[in-house]
């Protein structure tokens, strides 16, 4: 089974998450809100988790 990617983002990076996720994972992913992540892009605090 492949490993599921994860992508953590803030409010800044939510939309260039998404479609850095779709363009690799070529399907729509869940959007999830978070606490206690730290953004993928910026490492400010993480508001979203998207994952397939």
């Amino acid at each position: 089974m492949e490993k599921e990617a994860v992508i953590y983002a803030c409010k800044e990076h939510v939309e260039m998450a998404i479609d850095d996720f779709v363009n690799t994972a070529e399907a729509a992913p869940q959007i999830i809100k978070v606490q206690n992540e730290r953004c993928s892009y910026c490492e400010e605090k993480a508001e979203y988790e998207i994952k397939g």
